[in-house]
C-alpha cells in the first residue's frame, strides 16, 4: 500500500521560515529606529528596562531639561508666557517630526514629562506641584498635535532634588539657592519603546 506525504510537514517547515522572516523584518526595523534615533540628533541613552522592551530595548532619543523658573512664576502652575514661548519654539514646528509618533509598528514613541520640584516645604505638596506643573506643559503641547498626543505622553512628577544632589544643612544660602533653582525644572524626554509581540507569536 502505497503512502501518501502528510501535507503537515510542508505547512510546518513553512511556517517556520515565515518566523525567520517576520525575525529578519524586525532586526532591519530596529536597526533603522536607532538610525534615526541617531540622526535626529541628541544623544541616545540606554534606559532600564520598562518590561516591554523586545530587542533593540527601550532608547532616550532626546531629553531636554527646561528651567522651572522661566516656565513658571514662583510656585504657580500656569505657564508664564516665556514658557508658552519656549515650548512653541520646541514643538511648534509641524516639519520638524518631534511629535511624529508612527514608527511603522515596531516600536512607540512616547514623551515622558517629569516636573522636578526642590525639597524645600512638604512633599505631598510638592508632588502635587510637580505633577501640575508636568500637567500644565502637556496641555501646551498637546494644542500642536491634539490627536496624537494624548495616546503617546507619560507624566511623572519629582517631589524633590532627585537626581540633582541634596543640598546639605551647612550649604551656604547663594549655593543652595543655585541649587534648588537646577531642581526645579521640567524635563521632557523623547523614549523609543519597542512594541511587545502578540501572544502566541
Amino acid at each position: 500500500m502505497r503512502h501518501r506525504r502528510r501535507p503537515a510537514a510542508k505547512k510546518s517547515h513553512g511556517a517556520l521560515w515565515s518566523i525567520i522572516y517576520i525575525d529578519l523584518m524586525t532586526q532591519i526595523m530596529a536597526f533603522f529606529v536607532i538610525v534615526w534615533s541617531v540622526e535626529h540628533g541628541a544623544r541616545v541613552t540606554q534606559t532600564p528596562s520598562l518590561g516591554t522592551g523586545v530587542g533593540m530595548g527601550d532608547q532616550t532619543a532626546r531629553m531636554v531639561d527646561l528651567p522651572g523658573d522661566v516656565l513658571f512664576a514662583s510656585g504657580q502652575t500656569q505657564l508664564a508666557s516665556d514658557g508658552k514661548a519656549i515650548l512653541d519654539r520646541l514643538f511648534g514646528d509641524a516639519d520638524s517630526g518631534v511629535l511624529s509618533f508612527d514608527q511603522g509598528g515596531l516600536a512607540q514613541r512616547k514623551l515622558v514629562i517629569h516636573g522636578h520640584t526642590d525639597d524645600v516645604g512638604v512633599k505631598d505638596a510638592n508632588f502635587l506641584l510637580g505633577y501640575q506643573r508636568a500637567w500644565a506643559v502637556y496641555q501646551e503641547i498637546r494644542k500642536q498635535s491634539p490627536k496624537d498626543v494624548p495616546d503617546h505622553v507619560i507624566l511623572c512628577t519629582h517631589a524633590d532634588n532627585t537626581p540633582q544632589k541634596p543640598v546639605a544643612a551647612d550649604t551656604p544660602k547663594p549655593d543652595a539657592d543655585q541649587a534648588r533653582a537646577k531642581n526645579r525644572r521640567i524635563t521632557i524626554e523623547d523614549l523609543v519603546v519597542a512594541n511587545k509581540p502578540a501572544e502566541g507569536k
